[in-house]
């Protein structure tokens, strides 16, 4: 007896397009959770977004253009005092106190100043604070404590939690400001009103101006010239021999791509603009 045989049901054309069109339903919802989760993470927690870039750098690789421009810095200011600057960002375990220097060809220049994030806000304190400034003392290291300044809150309390938590002494740095960001919900005139008043709070407790730290272009833009008699620490990542020539420096962030064996990850280098006899000046 022949056996007929079964016939292969055909998958029409128009199901080959719905299934084709769910897929990429599928795939475009699973990379738009992951690029979303990204964003959740670094909006609502910074410090688990850096702790992740830094581990995504691990291999501690800058690209070319980025090592030659930090290597130009190092070559043209290599008279100068290079530093560093850390927070909770990295790990305790990632610095080797022992090792910190930067390497330019067979040249090394040490790291000789080290700045810690203190404070942030009305009230919150870095975790890896007091670790850092313990070891930096330990170790001889000139240091120095920042604020981190939040302008939608108040910057009284923002002031006196400063001064609370960081023990400033006789040879650290000036107490320091950090400002990065404008309010959402304050006029700018009052945000610039703030930011005096927290200056003035410790500048009257310290009896010194306390040096303040923003990127060039938000100096330029905002704080320029109602805070031009502080001392100013600038940030500024682009391919140029001084980070402002229209303003007095103090102390330049060249990169946040620093490249060093005290470090597992990639740290921010700073050069103080003069001598270590003249470095002096910008400490109590």
């Amino acid at each position: 007896m022949r056996k007929t045989k079964k016939k292969t049901p055909r998958i029409s054309h128009k199901s080959k397009t719905q299934w084709s069109t769910k897929l990429a339903v599928l795939l475009l919802c699973l990379l738009s959770v992951g690029i979303g989760g990204v964003f959740y993470v670094r909006n609502y927690y910074p410090a688990l977004y850096q702790k992740m870039l830094n581990r995504l750098s691990a291999r501690k690789v800058n690209t070319i253009y980025e090592q030659q421009r930090i290597d130009r810095i190092v070559g043209l200011h290599r008279e100068k005092v290079f530093g560093i600057d850390l927070s909770h960002y990295q790990e305790r375990e990632e610095i080797a106190w022992d090792s910190l220097y930067i390497m330019r060809g067979k040249e090394r220049y040490p790291l000789q100043f080290a700045v810690f994030r203190a404070t942030m806000g009305n009230e919150a304190t870095d975790n890896n604070f007091a670790h850092f400034w313990e070891t930096a003392k330990e170790r001889g290291i000139v240091k120095g404590a920042y604020h981190y300044y939040r302008p939608d809150e108040d910057p009284v309390k923002q002031a006196v939690s400063y001064l609370r938590n960081a023990p400033l002494e006789k040879g650290d740095f000036l107490p320091i400001l950090d400002v990065e960001k404008l309010p959402k919900n304050k006029t700018k005139e009052q945000f610039l009103e703030e930011i005096g008043q927290w200056l003035s709070l410790v500048e009257q407790y310290y009896q010194r101006k306390p040096i303040l730290y923003t990127y060039i272009n938000f100096y330029e833009t905002h704080l320029y010239p109602r805070f031009k008699d502080y001392p100013l620490w600038v940030a500024n990542y682009n391919n140029v021999s001084v980070p402002t020539r229209l303003f007095e420096w103090e102390l330049w962030q060249f990169t946040e791509n620093g490249i060093t064996a005290g470090a597992r990850v990639k740290i921010d280098f700073n050069v103080f603009n003069g001598s270590k006899k003249d470095l002096q000046k910008l400490l109590l």
